[in-house]
């Protein structure tokens, strides 16, 4: 079995990954790019037997890649919080999706683990430009003074990195980022 972890370059979707990745931890290839290239689907090679798991990437706009990947064998687990249009319904398909305003993926991924990370969920927050959820998130953390400056600079410091026409013009690739 091949596990591929696909996600957005940009804050959510690096400590969207980065949850999973402490709560279940494994080795997995690493399919990701700028932030605006959210067709990164269609770059995944996976057959029967390989589970995708998807972060921040919109489904409306993957829909295709999704739907051949499920075709061919593999299994997919699908957070997002982007417009998604119709659903699809497939046996090999868990969807975690919430188009509500004032919800990123890492917000998704943080009910689904149950709140075990969420200092990462209120980075990705303040990095994804949700400064009011970061701090009801964060209003249940026990934090020591000034920590919640540091998780806004590292999340809008990791959400700027994500900008650029290609992974060569940021200062660190998303790959490497969450590493």
């Amino acid at each position: 079995m091949h596990h591929i972890d696909v996600f957005n370059g940009d804050a959510d979707g690096i400590c969207a990954l980065h949850q999973l990745r402490l709560a279940e931890p494994l080795d997995a290839e690493l399919v990701t790019g700028v932030k605006r290239d959210i067709d990164l689907l269609r770059r995944v090679h996976a057959g029967a037997g390989d589970h995708v798991t998807v972060l921040d990437v919109s489904l409306e706009r993957n829909r295709p890649a999704l739907m051949a990947l499920l075709e061919c064998g593999a299994t997919v687990r699908y957070f997002d919080h982007h417009a998604a249009g119709e659903i699809p319904s497939h046996p090999a398909l868990e969807l975690h999706i919430d188009e509500s305003p004032g919800v990123c993926t890492s917000i998704l991924v943080d009910r689904y683990l149950g709140g075990r990370f969420r200092v990462w969920a209120v980075v990705a927050a303040f990095g994804d430009g949700m400064p009011e959820a970061a701090a009801w998130l964060a209003s249940g953390l026990k934090l020591e003074e000034g920590a919640l400056s540091a998780l806004r600079a590292l999340g809008e410091n990791l959400n700027y990195n994500a900008y650029g026409d290609d992974e060569s013009d940021l200062l660190v690739r998303p790959a490497e980022l969450y590493r």
